[in-house]
């Protein structure tokens, strides 16, 4: 039953997340290119928005490009784990079969299973789950870098709005103040137009601000997409993982029921400990008792023989 249960597990490789992130990065890209300046109605929106701040919104783009890859390779890693698994199934002898170099995320899982197909090629169940919990912490740590780089991109976007909306204040500060400096005698064409062209700079820090927050929002979107997808296939490799391993573990009475009878060994251990600690007891009182006894039979004949002294 456990040796069908092994052969029947197929792996499910990352070919699936992989085109759900491919078709996603499709679909954002055309958005963008729809609203670019080079589609058949050309829009100049991404465009003016990306040199409102050049370097942030380059920073933020950059952020992107790395978190895309990122995510990208998250899920291209299992499909490596996927094809030494395989070739461990179908070699009839693993330590001696040429097997290629297990990758890092099955490092452990690699060194266990050759050493457990010395012994017999059956797992106990205590290293199955030390190879489950080894995958799944590296998994775990493996997610935690693209997870942050989502959040750098929100991170990068309030930077930049807080930025703008703080360069704004200060512009329309100037503003007022040169207003409240201008020529008395001004007329009030004139003051319009100069308040207009003083305006300028105001509005370029809320350029500033909503264009940062468009490319961060944006872009930790998209990475959060992917990093679902990558997840998904990383998971799903875990769980024919687990399929697989309970083929090849020992569930046996001598290895399933191993952890009963050392809980009642050691229950017997601790019965036969406490009726000695008993014993040991109530020996210790009769030997007191014992010791009582001579020491009064003692003094009954240190009296009889001081009384046949004075008799004399």
């Amino acid at each position: 039953m456990a040796r069908s249960l092994e052969r029947g597990v197929r792996f499910s490789g990352a070919s699936g997340s992989i085109l759900a992130m491919v078709l996603f990065i499709g679909a954002v890209s055309f958005v963008g290119f729809y609203l670019s300046p080079w589609s058949p109605n050309p829009n100049d929106l991404l465009v003016e928005s990306f040199y409102a701040n050049p370097y942030l919104n380059g920073l933020i783009l950059f952020v992107l490009v790395l978190g895309i890859f990122y995510n990208i390779r998250q899920a291209l890693v299992v499909d490596p784990a996927i094809r030494w698994v395989n070739a461990f199934r179908n070699s009839v002898d693993p330590s001696r079969t040429r097997l290629p170099r297990p990758p890092a995320l099955i490092g452990a899982m690699a060194r266990i299973l050759l050493d457990a197909d010395e012994r017999g090629g059956r797992l106990s169940q205590a290293s199955a789950r030390a190879i489950l919990d080894s995958i799944g912490t590296r998994i775990d740590e493996g997610r935690e870098t693209g997870r942050y780089a989502g959040n750098l991109l929100v991170f990068l976007g309030l930077l930049g709005t807080f930025w703008g909306l703080l360069q704004t204040v200060t512009d329309v500060s100037g503003v007022i103040s040169s207003l409240g400096a201008g020529d008395a005698g001004q007329d009030s064409a004139t003051a319009v137009s100069a308040l207009i062209n003083n305006l300028n700079e105001p509005l370029s820090g809320m350029n500033t601000a909503f264009s940062s927050s468009l490319f961060g929002l944006g872009g930790s979107l998209v990475l959060g997409f992917l990093d679902i997808q990558a997840g998904q296939a990383q998971n799903r490799f875990y769980t024919d993982l687990e399929d697989w391993l309970s083929g090849i573990t020992d569930n046996s009475s001598h290895s399933g029921g191993g952890d009963t009878k050392n809980f009642s060994d050691i229950g017997d251990a601790m019965a036969h400990l406490h009726a000695a600690i008993k014993e040991l007891s109530a020996g210790q009182a009769d030997a007191a008792q014992g010791v009582r006894e001579e020491i009064k039979q003692l003094g009954r004949t240190l009296l009889e023989g001081d009384d046949a002294v004075k008799r004399r």
